[in-house]
């Protein structure tokens, strides 16, 4: 009995080792990794590109003309004849003062000047015949001037009563209404014109030297990427000592009228004529320790390729040394790839 178990014991032993062994040498025979799946990726050959250099700074949107509404002289308004946010045009009445007072002055001053015309004429006839002196003549002449000249400062005053547009824009919110006791300078609204409208910026001193007097520049709203061009009016002759830089003022027709004053607005001036350079998209790029590097596809392959860039668009980058003409660069895919990794490479479609 106990050799039978001996010999149960060595063959179950004899069996496990069996069992054990092929599965070692179907492990041990296993490939190492199988063969790679190419990448799939796009790409397009590198061709030049007419680029003008330019710098993007700061500025704001400012109306053409802005003018606060407001009397020269004190008075209680009688009317105002403007809707808020309309278009007026130059001369249009936008409010009126009660004159009334002014009006019974010219009337008194009238009857004085009647009267005193009609004594003038006679001390000039009583003269002619010798029966007054030159003296009272001069007066009664004098008074004649004078009454003139009250006349005219009481006709002066009743048009300052009658508030019309300096020229013509928009006008804004209604301050004071109809009723309001108004003092000289108080603002009743306001007056903008928009049609053209100005950029204001400041460039950098360093690039002052490029500014000239009616040079076309671009910008664009803030939030809003379509480009505009506008025309360089004036350049500021002095550099301001705090922050270096130099002021201009360029100005855009908005003849839709699409841009409002004091809107921010991204101002691109360029720095120099249009020449050949090579651009990729940004999406081609990849960051690597030494800085940023593209892949080249050569035989299925994607080869990696150092770069120095120069300028930065919005989806673009100038490459100044690591490309040439020619060159079949990975767009799409590249931030997948490794250093000579096989890919499937389609041709890139903007």
């Amino acid at each position: 009995m106990k050799r039978a178990l001996i010999i149960i014991a060595g063959i179950l032993i004899i069996g496990v080792i069996i069992i054990i062994k092929p599965a070692g040498k179907t492990k041990s025979k296993g490939p190492a990794g199988g063969p790679k799946t190419p990448t799939a990726v796009t790409f397009s050959i590198v061709r030049d590109t007419l680029f003008t250099r330019s710098i993007i700074v700061t500025g704001s949107l400012a109306p053409h003309d802005m003018v606060r509404i407001a009397p020269e002289i004190a008075g209680r308004i009688t009317s105002v004849s403007f809707t808020e946010g309309a278009k007026v045009s130059q001369g249009q009445v936008l409010a009126k003062l009660d004159d009334s007072e002014l009006q019974a002055q010219l009337t008194k001053l009238k009857a004085l000047l009647a009267l005193a015309e009609t004594n003038a004429k006679r001390e000039q006839s009583l003269l002619q015949g010798g029966g007054t002196s030159q003296e009272l003549f001069e007066r009664a002449e004098n008074t004649v001037t004078t009454l003139l000249a009250d006349i005219a400062v009481v006709k002066a005053a009743i048009a300052k009563t009658i508030i019309k547009a300096p020229f013509a824009g928009t006008v804004g919110i209604k301050q004071l209404s109809k009723g309001s006791y108004v003092s000289p300078g108080s603002v009743i609204t306001e007056l903008v014109n928009t049609t053209p409208i100005r950029i204001e910026a400041s460039i950098p001193e360093r690039h002052g030297m490029n500014l000239k007097k009616g040079m076309k520049i671009q910008f664009r709203q803030a939030g809003n990427p379509t480009i505009h061009e506008a025309v360089i009016h004036a350049i500021n002759p002095m550099i301001d000592n705090a922050t270096r830089t130099i002021s201009i003022i360029a100005v855009h027709k908005n003849s839709q009228n699409e841009f409002k004053p004091g809107a921010f607005a991204e101002v691109i001036l360029p720095m120099s004529q249009p020449e050949p350079t090579i651009l990729v998209p940004t999406e081609a790029a990849v960051p690597d320790i030494r800085g940023l590097r593209v892949f080249v596809l050569r035989n299925g392959k994607a080869i990696p390729q150092p770069i120095i860039t120069g300028m930065r668009l919005d989806a673009s980058l100038e490459i100044v040394k690591g490309l040439s003409i020619g060159d079949s660069l990975i767009i799409s895919g590249a931030s997948l790839l490794k250093p000579n990794s096989p890919v499937q490479a389609k041709p890139h479609r903007n």
